[in-house]
């Protein structure tokens, strides 16, 4: 029976590596934690139109500095959500593509832990 466990767990492991949706995504190194891997994940990403370090940006997106201490979200009236995030994360928005095709919903968890952490 463990035998039978072991092998379905390794064929599910290597069927999830071979899909072509994240294929050409290196993984993160999830043994350094999760935020740590959040945190690389954000950087590869998320931080090329969304600053993290500073409540100001210049970037092309909102600023999420903080994100979870605010009272409401930078662009809507809404109290920060783990939920929508996660949403607006897999799905886009107007300006913003969508990552359900790039990040695995476990990788959008890391980067709103990661952003949730802040």
């Amino acid at each position: 029976m463990k035998y039978a466990l072991t092998l379905g767990l390794l064929f599910l492991a290597g069927f999830a590596r071979t899909t072509p949706a994240f294929a050409d995504r290196p993984n993160p190194a999830w043994e350094k934690g999760r935020l740590q891997a959040g945190q690389a994940l954000y950087r590869s990403n998320c931080v090329v139109c969304h600053d993290v370090d500073e409540a100001k940006t210049k970037k092309f997106g909102p600023s999420f500095h903080q994100l979870f201490r605010r009272e409401k979200m930078p662009m809507s009236a809404m109290k920060p959500n783990r939920e929508y995030i996660k949403m607006r994360t897999r799905f886009g928005g107007a300006f913003m593509p969508a990552f359900q095709k790039t990040l695995s919903a476990a990788q959008i968890d890391l980067i709103v832990d990661y952003l949730q952490a802040q």
